[in-house]
């Protein structure tokens, strides 16, 4: 069963999840105009959905680190009850990163696991495996490295204020960036497995490919999954019909 804040000790582990609320026009942009702005925006909205529903299976308070500022209005109807809320703060996404390590360290949580809402597809158990590690003490860092250079997880023992300065968001030097943060900080780096995120149309034809395969991805990503069956054609999807999460 999932596991709301209430029943977790004080001093439990903390998975934040880096939410940003769906807009049309500034969600999955790199979708358009394959995809129209409120198709994007839907997309994204499962996809979080998705990611939320799953990490509520770990025994972890889950918490949700939102933008824009009203942007917890949008996602709280959209997602279970029990989560913890706060908003992001910061220029950049290493700064947000940064604050919402910051934050769950003062509630005295330990270990701290950051991770997006474009990756739900990958195994669960890379965020136990991570989780873990860090509790083993095997580890100060874990990274989750992505196919684009980027990490999709970044879980820590304690604050490493540093760890994201100078990072070239977005780019393929993302992940290469914090890594060499680490080192310089003398950091222990554990890799977790290599993952993709769900930004482009060859994304999400891979995605589909992979669900219409594979009935244990399709129950982990329901929403993701309809969405695809849904919109299959528009996509210029593969056609094999993916069939109905069980």
């Amino acid at each position: 069963m999932p596991y709301s804040v209430t029943m977790l000790p004080s001093r439990g582990v903390a998975l934040v999840v880096m939410a940003k609320a769906p807009q049309a026009g500034a969600s999955k942009t790199r979708l358009l105009p394959r995809l129209d702005a409120d198709q994007a925006a839907t997309l994204a909205l499962c996809l979080t959905q998705d990611s939320v529903r799953n990490v509520r299976a770990l025994d972890a308070r889950v918490c949700i680190a939102y933008t824009p500022a009203g942007g917890r209005d949008v996602l709280e109807p959209a997602l279970a009850p029990g989560l913890r809320w706060f908003a992001q703060r910061g220029k950049d996404l290493g700064a947000r990163m940064e604050h919402a390590i910051a934050r769950a360290a003062r509630w005295g949580a330990r270990p701290i696991l950051l991770i997006g809402t474009d990756s739900p597809h990958l195994p669960i158990e890379n965020i136990a495996l991570a989780i873990e590690t860090l509790q083993a003490d095997r580890a100060d860092l874990v990274l989750g490295p992505a196919e684009d250079g980027g990490y999709y997880l970044v879980g820590m023992s304690r604050p490493a204020p540093g760890l994201f300065d100078g990072v070239a968001w977005s780019t393929s030097r993302a992940y290469a960036e914090t890594a060499a943060n680490a080192q310089r900080q003398s950091l222990r780096l554990w890799n977790a497995p290599m993952g993709y995120d769900i930004d482009t149309p060859a994304d999400l034809a891979r995605l589909y490919e992979q669900i219409c395969t594979d009935p244990r991805l399709r129950d982990r990503v329901p929403g993701t999954a309809r969405w695809l069956a849904e919109h299959s054609a528009l996509l210029a999807l593969n056609t094999v019909a993916i069939g109905e999460p069980e």
